[in-house]
C-alpha cells in the first residue's frame, strides 16, 4: 500500500503563493508535479498554473517503463507550450515556472526537471538528490524553465523504488532552509505527517520563499490474484505429497509381533 501527500504554503515573505502542486492516480500509474512560479509580478501564477494542469491532461500512463519516459517527457513539453499559450494571453511575456514531475508505475519511476525545483529518493537514513539544479549565475536565477520560446528539454531520470522507500518533490522554498539530512529524517514518519513537518521546519527559519512539497512512500509490492493462486496450489500440492510420504512410510513398517510368554506349564 502507497502512501502520498501534498502541502504548499505561502510563506513569511511573499505576498502570494506562485507554488502549484499535482497528485494524480490513473491506470496503474501515480502522477506527482510542483511547479514554483518564476517572476512574482511576471505572472509566476498562471505559469504554474498553466504548467500544471498542460502535464495532467497530456500525460498517458503507458504500458511499459520506457514508454513512461516518452510519455513524461512529452508532456513537460506540452507544459512548455501551455505557459506560452497562457503569458500571451495574459499580456505577461516572461511568465516562467520551475517544473519537476514524476510518474510512479509499480516500482519504477520516471523524473523529469526543469529549473531548481528538486526530486530526491531516501532509502533508510539517506536522501539522495535525483536531478540537477538548472541554476544560473546569479543568484536565483534558472537556466531551464516552462514558458521559453526556444523550446524545452528536460532532464529525465529513471529510478527504480524498494519497499519503505520514499520520493520527494519540493519547490526551492523549501531546500533553502531545510538539508538533504533534515528531510531524510521527516519523511521516516507517514507522508502527511512528513509533509507539515518540512513545511512547518521552514516556515520556523524564515519562509523566504513559497514551500511546496509532495512526499511518497513505497508500499510492499502487492501480490496478484494468479500469483496468489498459483502459490495455493503449489502449497496444496506439498501437502498432498507429504501426505501420501506419510501412509508410504506407514505400510512399509510391519507391525510389531505380540510378544510371547512362556508355554504354559500343565501338572502331570
Amino acid at each position: 500500500m502507497t502512501d502520498v501527500a501534498a502541502r504548499s504554503d505561502r510563506g513569511l515573505v511573499r505576498e502570494q503563493n506562485e507554488d502549484r502542486w499535482l497528485v494524480r492516480t490513473r491506470d496503474g500509474t501515480t502522477l506527482m508535479a510542483v511547479a514554483d512560479g518564476v517572476g512574482g509580478e511576471d505572472g509566476g501564477e498562471i505559469a504554474s498554473t498553466a504548467a500544471i494542469e498542460a502535464l495532467g491532461t497530456t500525460f498517458v500512463s503507458p504500458s511499459y517503463r520506457e514508454s513512461s519516459r516518452s510519455s513524461l517527457s512529452t508532456a513537460v513539453q506540452a507544459a512548455n507550450a501551455a505557459v506560452l499559450e497562457a503569458a500571451k494571453a495574459a499580456q505577461l511575456p516572461n511568465a516562467a515556472t520551475t517544473l519537476v514531475a514524476a510518474a510512479i508505475r509499480g516500482s519504477h519511476v520516471v523524473i523529469a526537471n526543469l529549473g531548481d525545483s528538486r526530486a530526491y529518493v531516501v532509502r533508510g537514513t539517506e536522501a539522495r538528490q535525483i536531478t540537477t539544479d538548472h541554476s544560473g549565475t546569479t543568484p536565483n536565477s534558472i537556466t531551464r524553465f516552462a514558458g521559453d520560446r526556444r523550446g524545452v528539454q528536460p532532464d529525465v531520470f529513471m529510478e527504480t523504488l524498494q519497499p519503505g522507500d520514499r520520493l520527494v518533490l519540493c519547490s526551492d522554498g523549501l531546500t533553502r532552509h531545510v538539508t538533504d539530512a533534515e528531510i531524510s529524517v521527516a519523511v521516516a514518519d507517514p507522508a502527511a505527517k512528513a509533509a507539515d513537518a518540512l513545511v512547518a521546519l521552514a516556515r520556523s527559519r524564515g519562509g523566504q520563499d513559497n514551500i511546496t512539497v509532495v512526499v511518497y512512500r513505497a508500499g510492499k509490492p502487492a501480490v496478484s490474484r494468479a500469483l496468489l493462486g498459483t502459490l495455493i496450489l503449489a502449497l496444496l500440492i506439498l501437502v498432498g505429497i507429504a501426505g501420501a510420504l506419510g501412509a508410504l512410510v506407514t505400510t512399509a513398517v510391519p507391525s510389531p509381533s505380540p510378544s510371547v510368554g512362556p508355554a504354559p506349564t500343565v501338572a502331570p
